[in-house]
């Protein structure tokens, strides 16, 4: 039985309870330059659930149920490089990594907005275990939405539309970028599912590429 103190702690707890934590590099990156995305571009709204839902108590025993796979989660880590062997053929190597380093000043404008404490901080304070996770430098952020999701998704679309023969392939793997995250309990399934919302903002946000 959780007490009224320890409801409040939980329903206020934060990734990050103070501005002095945010790293300079994220700080940096949430005031770069972005060439390839036009000016205009208003992202999408979307309110987390909260610490103390019912929703976040499932979604986190949906995460203590996958089975863990640090090699699957370690696999898809570099986005780019993930997508290598086929922007590379399409020519787009390069457009692919400007893109995905100007795409993560969105992410980081909107993961310090609801700053979203990550799985493992309410799990571990509701005392619920994970059962494993996978602990890697691109995770510690705050958790929502899921920016592998963001660029997974957006780079997938990316090259489907370059080469719509061969969008399953693409899409399949902005897919298991996105899932990857899941499996290694890095983000709830709702950090995906905004993550999704966001890559279609930033696709239709591009300055000439469609």
């Amino acid at each position: 039985m959780i007490k009224l103190k320890e409801l409040i702690e939980l329903k206020g707890m934060k990734y990050y309870m103070s501005e002095d934590e945010v790293k300079k590099k994220h700080q940096k990156r949430m005031k770069m330059e972005t060439p390839n995305f036009h000016e205009n571009i208003i992202l999408p709204k979307s309110q987390p659930p909260d610490n103390d839902s019912i929703v976040t108590r499932n979604e986190l025993k949906y995460l203590s149920d996958i089975e863990e796979n640090d090699s699957f989660a370690e696999s898809m880590d570099d986005i780019v490089e993930v997508f290598k062997p086929h922007s590379e053929n399409l020519g787009l190597h390069e457009y692919v990594k400007s893109i995905v380093k100007e795409s993560a000043k969105f992410i980081m404008l909107l993961k310090y907005h609801y700053n979203r404490p990550r799985p493992h901080q309410v799990a571990s304070f509701l005392e619920m275990d994970l059962n494993g996770s996978t602990m890697l430098e691109s995770m510690k952020t705050p958790s929502y939405p899921s920016g592998h999701a963001v660029q997974g998704y957006l780079i997938a679309d990316i090259l489907s539309h370059r080469d719509p023969r061969n969008a399953p392939v693409y899409q399949q793997l902005g897919e298991d970028i996105a899932h990857s995250r899941i499996v290694a309990k890095a983000h709830y399934p709702s950090d995906k599912k905004f993550g999704k919302k966001v890559s279609r903002v930033l696709f239709k946000g591009l300055k000439g590429f469609k």
